[in-house]
């Protein structure tokens, strides 16, 4: 059995911050420790938006800095990490970039 959660970030000029970063990591970990106490595999899906302009460049850095977080939660958690399944958003520029990507 699985089951999925997401939580979802957007890219700005100022966004994601380190705390949203920080509390969605959380909420993915509790999240994965739950299911795994239950049973059920965890599908964690910290998604970052393809909205805004930003370019591809800015997408790797906050991609990069997400899934550090993510995987420092799961760790904390003490999330059995061969027990996950990640799923993670395809780096690209902002859907609204005049950069191609």
């Amino acid at each position: 059995r699985f089951a999925k959660w997401r939580c979802v970030l957007k890219i700005r000029k100022n966004t994601p911050s380190e705390l949203s970063i920080k509390e969605n990591a959380n909420v993915l970990a509790r999240y994965a420790s739950c299911c795994q106490q239950a049973g059920i595999v965890p599908i964690v899906e910290p998604e970052i938006l393809p909205d805004g302009d930003h370019d591809i460049q800015r997408c790797q850095e906050v991609t990069e800095r997400v899934l550090a977080a993510v995987y420092k939660a799961l760790s904390d958690h003490n999330v059995y990490l061969e027990g996950t399944l990640l799923k993670p958003n395809m780096v690209t520029g902002g859907q609204s970039s005049k950069k191609d990507s």
